[in-house]
């Protein structure tokens, strides 16, 4: 089977509770940001607020967009390492459930990733993440058959955390490149692009046709203290640019367009887990089946109000999926 768009990253269970500004505080990590964690330390910290309702759902960055094209109809396939536990059992029936192909668990019988995701009552999430057996995906697992017959793929920048997962993310973007393949590329976090800046530029300016950030990655890539520099300086390495700024909406560019507003969508937020990754699903939705830059943009930036809506980084069942319906919500379409 061929596939529209095919994913690769760390494939995440994500733990999800509602806790006060001052746990995070007291955590001393960044707010709003991933930390690499033990699972003794999440353990830790879940003791620490045992009468805190949890929310267990499948997760990972990457994951979150294909799960997310998928569900607006499009044919997605997620490469990332499970264990044969109770999480990876629970991770890989999640993906098959929404139509997204999955490779299935590893013959590891424990280890599957967690991320332990606090939110705090201003809707933000902070992230404390063990890798677990995701971290031993390696560029042996890529199947380039399957990248070789895809129309896009979609790479994380938390896989530049690991050697191997990096050499695997390279294996991939390769492998697409070969066949003429395009290679969309998130960069994930500031973290990430603060300690891995360097080969990151690199990868972005030689192997990425189209590139997702929000304003503060987008700073942290160029040095760039405005959004407006920060945008130009990126424009200047890829094809196709997509920048979100939060409620301020989002810019994107192409060949075509110098760069384009584009609104975000009116919501109530209760947490902006997956914000990002659902703008990359719809975007890339509207790329790959042939919509305009704005109109992709739109897809984007709804997909993207849809999920801060409730818990979890999926978009949620009552959401539309019918594209000429979205673009027809966009204020004034």
């Amino acid at each position: 089977m061929s596939y529209d768009l095919v994913g690769i990253g760390n494939a995440l269970v994500d733990i999800e509770v509602q806790v006060s500004e001052g746990l995070v505080h007291n955590l001393e990590v960044t707010k709003g940001g991933m930390t690499l964690s033990t699972k003794e330390n999440q353990d830790a910290i879940l003791g620490h607020i045992s009468n805190h309702t949890q929310k267990i759902v499948s997760g990972g960055s990457a994951a979150n967009t294909i799960h997310g094209f998928c569900a607006l109809g499009g044919r997605g396939y997620y490469l990332g390492r499970v264990a044969d536990d109770a999480f990876g059992k629970h991770y890989t029936d999640d993906m098959k459930d929404c139509g997204v192909g999955f490779p299935g668990p590893d013959s590891k019988t424990e280890g599957t990733g967690t991320c332990l995701i606090l939110i705090t009552p201003d809707s933000e999430r902070t992230m404390l993440t063990h890798l677990g057996i995701s971290s031993e995906l390696h560029p042996g697992n890529v199947d380039a058959t399957i990248v070789q017959q895809a129309k896009t793929v979609y790479i994380e920048g938390y896989l530049w955390t690991g050697e191997e997962t990096r050499q695997a993310a390279m294996t991939m973007a390769d492998a697409a490149r070969q066949a003429g393949v395009l290679v969309a590329f998130t960069l994930s976090d500031a973290f990430v692009v603060n300690t891995h800046k360097e080969s990151l530029i690199d990868f972005i300016r030689w192997k990425v046709d189209i590139l997702f950030c929000n304003h503060v990655e987008a700073r942290a890539m160029t040095g760039e203290d405005k959004d407006e520099q920060a945008f130009a300086e990126l424009k200047g390495m890829v094809d196709t640019l997509f920048m979100t700024r939060g409620v301020e909406g989002s810019w994107a560019a192409n060949a075509q367009h110098a760069k384009i507003h584009i609104d975000a969508f009116q919501v109530e937020a209760v947490d902006t887990t997956g914000a990002g990754d659902l703008y990359a699903a719809g975007s890339l939705y509207g790329l790959i089946h042939h919509h305009g830059l704005k109109e992709s943009a739109i897809l984007g930036s709804y997909c993207a109000a849809q999920v801060v809506t409730h818990l979890g980084g999926r978009m949620p069942a009552h959401c539309h999926t019918d594209v000429q319906k979205i673009l027809e919500l966009y204020p004034g379409a």
